[in-house]
């Protein structure tokens, strides 16, 4: 009954008129900083921290929480239309989304992004308030064997997604572990494969790293072929869903929010 009374005082809050123009404002800034690839909400509120000297403390929270969700979302944008994700989170929509708008599927596509992200995300937001207690308490007592645990169960899922290729896949793996390798090590404080570069220390930033393989990939290839292929018109598709892409979206959408909430 504490958790309902406490939930109803934020509803309270966080639905006055000046809370709510600021969300609008964070979650429009996020959109468009989403967009941008390489930068991301953590770098966006970094950024933005000093307007919490000026704005009230519940303004600011609200503002910054736009802000992340706004981002999260606005990586699917470029995925989809450019095939660049802004963000890591946005790679596998990459893949698919862009397939969709190539064959004039765009306005679904986008529209199944956004709707599978509000979907996610309030199923999300209303399970780690009601259960935040609990996981917390169970967060605290996983060590070495469960995260060695956890990063099996990754390998394990890369070789049963590898697809039909299980030498590319493999070699991906490798790629991704021996990037992951560099820098300080975190019990020993050694240096790991830095050459003698100082700025190696901190590792090699995976956001980058995704980033800019897909952004830089994307470049290359249509410098490449730019003139030689012939551009191909497709009829583009308005920013809805039809009632097939409503049936076919909400098992999926269920399924990824019960396999990203515990990872979360």
């Amino acid at each position: 009954m504490d958790i309902f009374n406490q939930l109803m005082q934020g509803f309270a809050t966080a639905a006055t008129p000046v809370n709510l123009l600021w969300c609008f404002v964070g979650c429009a800034l996020g959109t468009a900083i989403g967009v941008l690839p390489g930068i991301g909400p953590a770098v966006a509120v970094a950024m933005l921290l000093p307007i919490t000297s000026k704005v009230e403390a519940t303004a600011s929270m609200i503002f910054f929480a736009g802000i992340y969700y706004g981002a999260m979302y606005g990586g699917s944008t470029t995925s989809i239309l450019l095939n660049t994700p802004g963000e890591t989170a946005s790679m596998v929509t990459a893949m698919e989304g862009n397939k969709m708008a190539k064959s004039g599927r765009a306005g679904a596509a986008l529209a199944t992004a956004a709707v599978g992200s509000f979907v996610a995300g309030t199923i999300a937001t209303v399970l780690v308030t009601l259960f935040a207690p609990v996981v917390a308490d169970l967060a605290v007592r996983l060590g070495p064997p469960e995260y060695f645990m956890l990063m099996l169960l990754a390998f394990t899922t890369v070789s049963a997604v590898l697809g039909k290729s299980t030498v590319r896949g493999m070699t991906a793996l490798f790629l991704g572990l021996a990037a992951g390798l560099v820098g300080l090590d975190q019990i020993s404080a050694q240096a790991r494969y830095t050459g003698g570069v100082p700025e190696l220390l901190d590792g090699i930033e995976i956001v980058l790293v995704a980033v800019g393989l897909f952004a830089v990939a994307e470049a290359l290839y249509a410098v490449l072929y730019e003139g030689r292929i012939a551009e191909v018109q497709n009829k583009q598709s308005k920013v809805h869903m039809t009632r097939r892409d409503w049936t076919r979206s909400w098992p999926a959408w269920l399924r990824a929010t019960a396999i990203g909430v515990p990872f979360g």
